[in-house]
């Protein structure tokens, strides 16, 4: 999850958009090189022609304030050189010029020789799985890792602020399916008879149902397909007499189910919604992406309590730029980010103070299981630098904002009956001193609380729960933090109430 933030007009949309409109010159990457020679040419030194998604006047792919040419360079960090090959392709660098807009030239640099570029390949071969570029006679240059990045940014879809559209004709706006198109997706996917779409639609269905708390819920196209008709709690009714906010939850999730694509790049997610829905929305539509979700805001708070990565996108001098976003410095600060007193104005009624943001999204799928997810506003606390005994002065601001705030971090414990991490009983201990209500975890993290089935449900058949004081570190396949929420979204009401965390939220 990566968060765009700006005010605007400041390019947040121009660059999400440039992966939807050069999508064809992604596409070079993944084409079978005995039947498309664009990439020999391009290592050769050849141009390469492209076809721009979506753009009428070519020029338009340019600068309009300046007269550069268009530029631009991916690099994949931390790409290495796998056995038996001399070297590992981690860079690329496209040109286009303004007097030849649809010709691209490219630059390959590699891991080992980062200052020179690989211009004299004489050929391109896949070996197995493992993709090559060949120079000389002796050396092997391989790009797996970039043409899985070329992939996933050729299979990204774009989904632009306008996302509640079911009577506007068929057709899609950019990647986004709307009027009679998607109502003709939805009615396939349910009644064709194909079991995963009959599926994919009943998940998206009973998924809507909790977070709206219906009884009830049944959505099914009109006998002449011109509207969807939505069954809440027995009463029907056309989806555009219902709010725009449940509108959105059906169609955005609706699209990116049917496409399930690498990467979602979405505008403004908060739009239309409830402030305690917004971080719902971006987590059940991020979990249709297999690689990422990259979403513009306006909203801080929103950022800070989702992504893993925020960055800024301001004008200066120079126009548009990007930069890393610098960390609050209080967390009172960041709950005025967050707009604490609107949720309090909309029925939320505690903090929960939490480790970082991957724990944000799973306590946030817990809540849900304890029928609390909108009267809670999670805070993370920046990570376990935060989580210590010399932090009073902070937590103690926050008492400016609610008087109901609880806390729940991992312990750290290393065997059963052993005490919790030093620094993590020195937090608890300042907690209760402001009179926080706090929980440190009877097992060592909260990753060692997922049973089998949703590990294997979220992960794969390959991946295993851990023991109950295992290091996440220790895993073998590459679980990380990162995929804890969404094996979270399996977890049973059942199974988490018999844990010490789910008898934590269900008291607060």
């Amino acid at each position: 999850m990566t968060a765009l933030v700006g005010p605007n007009n400041t390019g947040k949309s121009a660059l999400k958009l440039f992966f939807y409109e050069m999508r064809d010159l992604f596409l070079v990457f993944l084409r079978d090189p005995h039947n498309q020679p664009n990439l020999i040419s391009a290592a050769a030194g050849s141009s390469v022609g492209v076809n721009y998604l979506g753009v009428s006047d070519v020029q338009e792919i340019f600068n309009n304030t300046n007269g550069r040419n268009l530029t631009f360079e991916i690099e994949v960090i931390g790409a290495t050189s796998p056995a038996g090959t001399n070297r590992t392709i981690n860079k690329m660098v496209a040109t286009c010029s303004r007097s030849a807009p649809t010709e691209w030239s490219i630059q390959f640099f590699s891991v080992e020789e980062p200052r020179t570029a690989i211009s004299e390949p004489n050929g391109f071969q896949p070996t197995g799985t493992v993709r090559q570029f060949i120079g000389g006679s002796s050396l092997n240059y391989n790009a797996d890792d970039l043409v899985d990045v070329m992939r996933a940014f050729h299979g990204a879809r774009y989904y632009g602020a306008f996302r509640n559209a079911l009577n506007q004709g068929s057709g899609q706006h950019y990647d986004f399916n709307i009027g009679t198109a998607f109502i003709d997706l939805w009615n396939t996917w349910k009644t064709s008879g194909n079991k995963a779409q009959s599926r994919a639609i009943g998940k998206i269905t009973d998924e809507i149902r909790t977070l709206f708390e219906f009884d009830h819920l049944e959505i099914n196209a009109s006998v002449l397909l011109k509207t969807l008709l939505v069954t809440i709690n027995g009463h029907q009714y056309r989806l555009a007499e219902l709010g725009s906010g449940i509108s959105q939850f059906i169609m955005a999730l609706g699209n990116a189910a049917t496409t399930t694509p690498p990467l979602i790049l979405i505008d403004e997610p908060e739009t239309n919604l409830h402030p305690s829905l917004q971080i719902d929305f971006l987590l059940k539509l991020a979990q249709y992406a297999t690689a990422g979700c990259l979403f513009s805001t306006h909203s801080v708070g929103l950022a800070r309590s989702v992504a893993e990565r925020i960055y800024t996108v301001q004008k200066d001098g120079r126009g548009p730029t990007v930069r890393p976003f610098e960390t609050t410095a209080t967390y009172s600060e960041f709950l005025g980010e967050l707009s604490f007193s609107t949720f309090r104005d909309m029925g939320c009624d505690r903090i929960l103070l939490v480790e970082g943001v991957t724990d944000v999204k799973v306590i946030q799928q817990f809540l849900r299981l304890v029928q609390k997810e909108h009267t809670t506003v999670i805070l993370p606390l920046g990570g376990d630098q935060m989580v210590t005994g010399s932090r009073e002065m902070e937590l103690q601001e926050l008492r400016r904002l609610s008087q109901n705030i609880v806390a729940l971090v991992d312990s750290e414990r290393t065997i059963d009956g052993a005490q919790p991490a030093e620094r993590r009983l020195k937090f608890a201990e300042v907690c209760r001193r402001v009179g926080f209500d706090v929980c440190l975890t009877e097992k060592r993290a909260i990753e060692n609380y997922f049973p089998d089935y949703a590990v294997k449900a979220a992960l794969g058949s390959s991946f295993a729960a851990l023991a109950p004081y295992e290091l996440l570190s220790e895993h073998a396949n590459g679980w990380s933090k990162s995929d804890n929420w969404r094996i979270a979204h399996h977890v049973t009401k059942h199974d988490l109430l018999t844990t010490d965390i789910g008898q934590f939220l269900s008291r607060i």
